[in-house]
């Protein structure tokens, strides 16, 4: 790709999502392993383990998805992305954690954030890997392994998954912009596109394999917007004791749990109450810029490694009653 990209950024921050009601969100995301971190009348804001101050940010008003946020590394960066054609003027971020930011729309209208100077919090907890015992490698010598009930250990906000019109232009335009590349494409018999997952370009350290997958919206009826937020967890007793706590919990499942051909994440999707698709993953790929892009047919063989078919229903935003 021959753009020189006006920044490069180094990670996604947070969604923001729309709902009538934050109450019931609330318990949700509860369930699903966040935390609330602020909370207005009408804006709520849920964290992990980590060092982010919020990893969701959710308002009061018709369900809907909004836009999300990417991290800058500078203020330089965000001045001149501020001075490109399409950006907002600098403003600081009327926020729990403070900061600045430069808004923009991309080619699908999703808002999209540019963000620089906000505060660290305190992490929660730790959120280390259980140790384990496996094959010829042994990490947990007199130790039990004792895993408590309960939601899953989230880690992070990992990626997003958007259905847009065109996936090459997309990424073009994320390319120029923020930097990302692409890891894999998946192309029609016509070479044309039906996805791509790109990751931030981070030089010679390594990135996660996706940080926004682009979609083709003709798997949704032609209709642009969210196709799944997706949040990383600790480990893989925490997709498996997570799912277990969300099904105690009466929560909508959508797909899962299994390990993703491209990308290698081991996976588990649920829906919350208003049908946006909310993935726990583990066991990622992580590449360096170094690594080119993989050209995979439309009719590759599995989407995923092991585990349950994709449901006809993933990738759309409908209500789990419907």
């Amino acid at each position: 790709m021959a753009n020189v990209a006006i920044t490069k950024v180094g990670d996604v921050l947070y969604p923001r999502l729309q709902v009538p009601d934050l109450d019931t969100m609330e318990s949700f995301l509860l369930d699903f392993g966040l935390v609330r971190a602020h909370r207005t009348d009408d804006k709520l804001y849920m964290r992990c383990t980590g060092s982010a101050a919020y990893v969701h940010v959710i308002s009061v008003g018709e369900p809907r998805f909004l836009g999300f946020a990417l991290e800058v590394s500078s203020q330089e960066d965000l001045e001149r992305l501020a001075s490109s054609e399409g950006f907002t003027p600098i403003e600081a971020r009327a926020e729990p954690d403070g900061g600045w930011r430069t808004t923009t729309r991309d080619l699908d209208g999703n808002l999209v954030e540019a963000v620089f100077g906000q505060e660290i919090a305190a992490p929660l907890k730790s959120a280390a890997p259980r140790k384990l015992n496996m094959g010829d490698r042994f990490d947990r010598i007199g130790e039990l392994q004792r895993i408590e009930p309960g939601p899953s250990r989230v880690k992070r906000f990992g990626h997003l998954a958007l259905n847009v019109a065109d996936p090459a232009a997309s990424l073009d335009w994320y390319n120029t912009r923020f930097g990302l590349i692409a890891s894999d494409r998946i192309n029609l018999a016509s070479g044309m596109p039906a996805a791509i997952f790109s990751r931030c370009d981070r030089g010679a350290d390594p990135a996660d394999h996706h940080t926004i997958l682009f979609a083709s919206n003709m798997g949704a009826g032609g209709v642009s917007g969210l196709n799944h937020l997706s949040w990383e967890v600790c480990d893989l007793d925490d997709v498996h004791a997570g799912s277990e706590h969300l099904a105690a919990k009466n929560r909508s499942h959508e797909w899962g749990i299994g390990r993703h051909l491209l990308g290698s994440q081991i996976f588990d999707y649920w829906r919350d109450p208003w049908g946006h698709i909310h993935e726990h993953w583990t066991d990622g790929d992580q590449l360096d810029a170094s690594v080119p892009a993989g050209l995979h047919p439309i009719g590759i063989s599995q989407i995923s490694q092991w585990g349950p078919g994709m449901p006809r229903t993933f990738g759309r935003t409908i209500s789990p009653q419907a």
